[in-house]
């Protein structure tokens, strides 16, 4: 799972220096803006790094006259077209809908009728477009508090209620968060309600697509830290994807305590804590079955409940459950997860028989893990242990309702508030986000800068019959990936800004770096012809490999077994001129990578063997896949020129 991403909604632009500033300062890494926007704002974005974005389609005038589905949707359309060729998938659609001047009242008079028209609008919208548009459940409006000016809402838990099927619906849930004080931010029955209200509501993707502290009596520095504060709690939750400040600006009066521009909030969100990234600390599974059994997060009432300390009156636990249940048979055997030192845990407490071992990696500092619920200990107090070695036997120790281990996760410096120091140990046992399914190899052969189609065409006629090599134009994709074979075809390298072999033995080592010089396609193609076997690794690591230099966009188009080279120019002659996308045959290369945005364009998935979208689902999660049925070469340009 990757971490919820800090997002920031900036309006309809357009965005000056001092905006693009503002994300640098404050390490925004997704944008919402609303459909009325030009969706140009998304290249200055991608410029400063971000590639996630979502867009709000809200009409004009919502609360003033009915809005049906289809009038709603021929509003949307264009907006949603341009969006999508643009890359955008993900669109809310509307907003706060329990709000009078949002359409309570007006296009719908109660919570059901908007479940109606909602599933309405998403079946038109995907009917229209097709995939991989994605249509969310919008936020909605809290009853308290509620930003200055703002009406009475209709109560979200009202709404929710009758939502269901349009919650089933959706693709993903979007929810708003609004809070007046950072006790208010912290506790069960303010901000973190939304954990109950739609994490355990819905199976769903969730994103929080507007929170803010909307007490103008505030100040900046108060607001920027609790924003740094919120962002590192939501990064816990494992279907929280996206979470977005509101807002960047306004020329609203109402909002302008609001906006970040020219106040502390960018700086103070800036120095939030981040957790590191899962390739610096792999964890070995501690259990033979691989599988979860609570996520962490969840029961939030019970575990608020039940924390309840009465000689201090206060609940020590409002987040929900802090760590993740493994499921483990009754005595089967329990393996430390890093090296480090034993200490076993007191008896009389909740976690039962249990051990922490206190590990120091070098780029993280010192890492505790804690097991708990133990049926024996075998470990020795203060004895050092390795990696996967013995510490005990699973059992149902302390307070359980049946045989798992617990395993929580806590990092020095990092702490969710004063009394939560438990953070989230899944994105570290779950693989690194791209990780190859099997080992394979690979031979990406790199276009320089300003090399036309004529170029690809070249590389596609000398080597996609017999070979199927990937054919790209970006250096970070030719060294992308965890493989023991990375082989770079650099064609003419001098054409790149500075060293390209030294590039690639910075930023990707392991890549077998081989240089073509060729005057002119036709010379290239005679080059590629001739290329040597592909060598032995030069070696085999058990550390990552090839994660990504910096956060990019990829699209890939997926060529199916049986394509010849008249299919491969087909791509080359639609998209690589305009776009330069990444062309091959590798289902497992469409997939890896470490990459937020990995688009495969999958040309004729049938022609696969199995179900090509559930086995991206399966082992390349995250991946937006684009199907695409066509009969001809031809028809395949036609296709293509769409995107």
């Amino acid at each position: 799972m990757p971490f919820a991403k800090a997002g920031l909604y900036i309006d309809k632009g357009p965005l000056t220096p001092e905006d693009l500033e503002v994300l640098h300062q404050a390490g925004i890494e997704a944008v919402k803006l609303p459909a009325q926007a030009d969706p140009i704002l998304l290249d200055a974005c991608r410029d400063a790094g971000i590639h996630t974005f979502l867009v709000q389609l809200l009409s004009q005038q919502p609360g003033v006259e009915p809005t049906p589905p289809e009038a709603f949707v021929d509003e949307m359309a264009p907006r949603v077209e341009a969006f999508l060729k643009k890359g955008v998938i993900r669109f809310e659609v509307h907003g706060e809908p329990n709000l009078p001047r949002r359409g309570y009242g007006v296009s719908w008079a109660e919570p059901a009728a908007f479940s109606d028209w909602f599933l309405q609008v998403a079946d038109r919208l995907r009917t229209t477009f097709g995939p991989p548009l994605e249509v969310g459940f919008p936020g909605l409006a809290w009853s308290e508090p509620r930003p200055p000016g703002d009406p009475p809402a209709v109560s979200d838990d009202l709404f929710l209620e009758t939502c269901g099927l349009a919650l089933e619906g959706a693709d993903f849930v979007c929810c708003h968060v609004y809070w007046t004080s950072q006790e208010e931010m912290r506790d069960y029955h303010g901000a973190l309600r939304f954990l109950r209200t739609y994490l355990e509501r819905t199976d769903r993707p969730v994103v929080i697509s507007a929170f803010a502290n909307v007490d103008p009596a505030q100040s900046p520095a108060e607001k920027g830290d609790q924003y740094a504060e919120f962002y590192f709690f939501c990064s816990q939750y494992d279907r929280l994807e996206e979470v977005y400040a509101y807002l960047l600006r306004s020329s609203d009066p109402t909002f302008a305590g609001m906006a970040w521009v020219g106040t502390e909030i960018p700086a103070r969100v800036g120095s939030r804590r981040r957790m590191p990234h899962p390739s610096t600390m792999r964890l070995t599974w501690p259990t033979a079955a691989r599988a979860y059994t609570q996520a962490y997060g969840e029961r939030q009432r019970r575990y608020f409940e039940a924390s309840f300390d009465p000689v201090h009156n206060v609940h020590w636990l409002h987040g929900g459950h802090e760590g993740v249940d493994l499921q483990a048979a009754e005595g089967t055997p329990v393996r430390a997860c890093l090296a480090g030192r034993v200490s076993i845990g007191p008896p009389g407490t909740a976690y039962g028989n249990y051990v922490r071992v206190v590990s120091r990696l070098p780029t993280v500092g010192e890492v505790t893990l804690l097991y708990a619920h133990l049926q024996q200990i075998l470990a020795e107090d203060g004895v050092d242990v390795t990696q996967g070695e013995v510490l005990g036997l699973a059992g149902q120790s302390g307070n359980t309702t049946g045989p798992h281990l617990h395993l929580g996760l806590r990092i020095r410096g990092l702490s969710l508030r004063a009394t939560s120091h438990y953070l989230n140990a899944r994105p570290y046992l779950d693989p690194v986000r791209g990780s190859p399914r099997v080992q394979y190899a690979r031979t990406y052969v790199l276009l320089p800068p300003g090399a036309d189609q004529a170029w690809a065409r070249a590389v596609v006629e000398a080597t996609w019959d017999a070979h199927r090599f990937t054919v790209g134009g970006s250096a970070d994709d030719a060294g992308i990936g965890d493989l023991d074979v990375r082989r770079v075809v650099a064609v003419n390298p001098a054409a790149w800004d500075g060293d390209l072999q030294a590039f690639f033995e910075t930023y990707y080592p392991g890549v077998i770096y081989v240089p073509v010089e060729a005057e002119d396609p036709l010379a290239l193609q005679a080059a590629l012809e001739q290329l040597p076997p592909m060598p032995e690794p030069l070696s085999v690591s058990t550390l990552p490999r090839g994660l990504p230099r910096t956060q990019y966009e990829r699209t890939y188009v997926l060529l199916p077994p049986g394509a010849d080279q008249a299919w491969a120019r087909a791509v080359v002659e639609a998209t690589w001129d305009a776009h330069r996308f990444t062309v091959g045959g590798s289902a497992d290369d469409a997939g890896i990578g470490d990459l937020d945005v990995r688009r495969v364009i999958a040309v004729n998935p049938a022609a696969w063997d199995g179900d090509l979208q559930a086995f991206f689902k399966t082992y390349y999660p995250g991946i937006i896949y684009v199907p695409v049925e066509v009969t001809t070469p031809d028809e395949l340009t036609d296709r293509l020129a769409w995107f």
